[in-house]
């Protein structure tokens, strides 16, 4: 929700600028090259939040889920080996 907001404040602001440059006949070029990627930032903000959270979740998950598989196989092939050498 403070992400919508923030993001809807930049926005407005934005345009207002844009409004008022455009009213005093002044240069918006440079103004739409400044606050494009401040726009870009702001509205992708939620994105890259989230693509951290999957990008931890991915590590989590090879990560532990691989420990325990090689543990697992470590102490399955030491276990066979242990039966072989009974026989």
């Amino acid at each position: 929700m403070n992400n919508k907001i923030l993001q809807l404040g930049i926005f407005v602001t934005s345009v207002a600028g844009y409004v008022v440059l455009s009213i005093f006949s002044k240069a918006t070029a440079e103004f739409v090259t400044l606050i494009g990627p401040v726009l870009g930032a702001a509205f992708l903000m939620t994105h890259l939040g989230k693509q951290d959270q999957v990008l931890g979740q991915i590590q989590e998950q090879t990560n532990g889920v691989l420990d325990k598989r090689i543990e697992d196989g470590v102490l399955k092939a030491l276990a066979k080996r242990e039966d072989t050498d009974t026989l």
